[in-house]
């Protein structure tokens, strides 16, 4: 199984070089290597059986990513948490995968004392007796996993309405995974921050770059500070986050002091890039920039934009392509009957390939919806150019038909942004009685900043058409987005 495979090679290759790095600890990829097995043969003495299921409830940790190692070692499924949920949301999905056992840290498996009764195990990561597990442990075989057996359920990041279970097995993993060394050519050398959660898709990203020999170095959660001293800690030489925490971390006051030189990329994802942070980053960080598009259901990062393709900063009438497809991944834009449309037509981006997932755990008519003629539906709105790069223009979902035209809130709210004063910006669709629906804004200022909804309306009317301009605005002292930085627009309509 390929995750086994990684770590065998890596031991093979770099026993003493580190792997991982927490604020608490690093492993070499010995140690890690060593420390999966032990672990998977003391979850094996527990009574954890090939194909259950064990969730993991805690923030960004060498332990975690032991859990996961272990786990598909036996054949069991993790399934990674958000440690922010309420109660109910975590137990819902417990409930849901039917979970045989609980993994976490203890303040975390504290806020939630009632656990379903399949679970027959309840674990803190962070206690001595997790740190001890397996090293009494007898001796013992463990199971020869395929790589075609599901070893992960991955929940989305529910936008929109009830997260979904997402199945994935090995060869999910090892095709991302083989596609992005194909097109990123990362290296051994590498030495990636990673300020990005590892409860959901993104976490392959760190996977990746770990099939390359990179040292990993996680977070217990982003803050602008802890991301820079990790920078200039560990001599960083890349980045992975998404473009609201570039650009917390270009206004944090100690970013002006700190070291940068080391880096080479800041690889981002899961929002488009405002163009003011972008030409703001390259020009303070001195490194390349690279885009990545993805999505948990077609297996995470399937499509990137490399430092060389990214437009010169300061042309505030680029827009950043999500790039081209990786090498054994396949994806184009149809029209509703799933009808490739020509290149420069908008349409909505289909995905297949060995990255795909399974399906949703037990849903399989939420399956069947998101498949179309054997392709994966995306949800997103784009097209692919003659250079063959793929560039998002909305979501399905949010897309406002106004008077029968199509609207994208994206382009207002990149219209918006390009106001000085705008610090965020999201649009979602209002009922009107003669249009059907209009465009509402919602914007969020820079501190200190002032400007009347008039102004903003006048600035968008210079940029866009009149049947794309918003209705109205209104302020608000946040936009929500989730921990990926995509907007919670559920949260906005009326």
């Amino acid at each position: 199984m390929w995750l086994t495979q990684l770590l065998e090679r890596n031991r093979q290759c770099w026993p003493d070089r580190i792997a991982l790095v927490d604020e608490q600890r690093s492993v070499t990829w010995a140690e890690f290597h060593d420390r999966t097995v032990e672990l998977a043969r003391g979850l094996a003495e527990l009574g954890i059986e090939r194909g259950e299921r064990v969730a993991v409830l805690s923030k960004d940790r060498i332990e975690v990513l032991e859990s996961y190692f272990a786990l598909a070692r036996l054949g069991a499924l993790f399934v990674p948490l958000n440690h922010s949920l309420a109660e109910p949301e975590v137990l819902g999905i417990v409930e849901r995968v039917g979970a045989a056992a609980v993994l976490g840290e203890a303040e975390l498996l504290d806020r939630h004392p009632r656990l379903p009764e399949s679970v027959r195990v309840r674990l803190a990561l962070d206690k001595p007796v997790f740190a001890s597990l397996g090293s009494l442990a007898p001796e013992r075989d463990l199971p020869v996993v395929a790589d075609t057996d599901p070893i992960a359920v991955l929940h989305t990041s529910a936008t929109t309405g009830q997260a979904k279970g997402v199945t994935v097995d090995g060869a999910s993993f090892r095709a991302i995974a083989l596609g992005w060394l194909v097109m990123a050519r990362p290296t051994d050398d590498i030495v990636m921050v990673n300020c990005c959660p590892l409860y959901h898709g993104s976490m392959v990203v760190s996977l990746t770059y770990m099939a390359a020999g990179a040292t990993v170095v996680l977070m217990p959660g982003f803050t602008p500070q802890r991301a820079l001293t990790a920078v200039e800690r560990h001599r960083a030489t890349h980045m992975w986050m998404v473009p609201q925490m570039l650009r917390f971390m270009l206004q944090a006051k100690s970013a002006r002091r700190t070291d940068f030189s080391s880096l080479r990329e800041v690889l981002y994802g899961a929002a488009p890039m405002p163009l003011d942070v972008y030409a703001e980053a390259v020009e303070r960080l001195g490194c390349g920039f690279r885009q990545v598009y993805g999505m948990t259901e077609v297996g995470g990062p399937f499509v990137t934009l490399g430092p060389d393709e990214h437009p010169a900063p300061g042309d505030v009438t680029a827009r950043i392509p999500c790039g081209r497809v990786v090498p054994g991944m396949s994806a184009r834009a149809v029209d509703r009957e799933g009808r490739e449309v020509p290149r420069g037509e908008i349409g909505e981006i289909v995905v297949r390939g060995p990255g795909v997932m399974q399906g949703y755990w037990n849903d399989p008519e939420a399956t069947r919806e998101i498949t179309l003629d054997g392709w994966t539906r995306t949800g997103d709105l784009g097209f692919v150019d003659d250079a063959g790069r793929i560039s998002l223009v909305d979501r399905t979902k949010d897309v406002i038909i106004r008077a029968g035209q199509n609207v994208y809130p994206s382009e207002i709210e990149r219209a918006l942004m390009t106001h000085p004063a705008v610090h965020d910006a999201a649009v979602v669709g209002t009922p009107d009685e003669d249009y059907g629906e209009v465009p509402l804004a919602y914007v969020a200022l820079e501190p200190d900043a002032d400007a009347s909804a008039a102004e903003l309306l006048g600035h968008v009317a210079r940029l866009l058409a009149p049947y794309k301009r918003p209705r109205s605005v209104e302020f608000i002292e946040q936009v929500p987005r989730n921990p990926a930085g995509k907007i919670i627009k559920k949260l906005l309509r009326v």
